[in-house]
């Protein structure tokens, strides 16, 4: 009752000589340049990571590709700040930055462990640590 059928209140009359005023903008802001390839990259780097603890050597892709989703971001979100508002992709740019952080540090961790697995099982440590079942 009173309400047009789009479910929006009436807005005010328009001013003489003015259009009529609308409820928002009907697009976005425009988004910083670099802003969803960063978060693209960052959600594959991550996603590389269980793929990477089976066979450690794909950690070799995952940590570049989390590294350059950070710079990328990292620039993204300086570009969003020194905008004053007019530049959206903000939390892009920050998702980026937490997917490329997360995949650039796991991914050298479980690389590291796989070079050290892989040295210890070539010199023959890993067979002396594990008793052989004798019958």
């Amino acid at each position: 009752m009173g309400q047009p059928p789009g479910g929006f209140p009436p807005g005010p009359p328009p001013q003489p000589g003015q259009p009529p005023q609308m409820y928002g903008q009907p697009y976005g802001l425009p988004e910083a340049q670099g802003a969803t390839p960063a978060m693209v990259l960052g959600i594959v780097s991550v996603c590389l990571m269980p793929i990477g603890c089976c066979c450690w050597f794909l950690e070799l892709l995952a940590i570049p590709l989390g590294v350059v989703a950070i710079f990328m971001g990292v620039n993204a979100r300086n570009r969003v700040n020194a905008s004053q508002g007019t530049l959206g992709g903000g939390g892009k740019a920050t998702a980026a930055i937490v997917t490329g952080g997360i995949a650039a540090v796991l991914g050298a961790i479980i690389l590291v462990l796989g070079l050290v697995f892989t040295g210890l099982n070539a010199s023959g440590v890993l067979q002396n640590l594990i008793p052989s079942p004798t019958p």
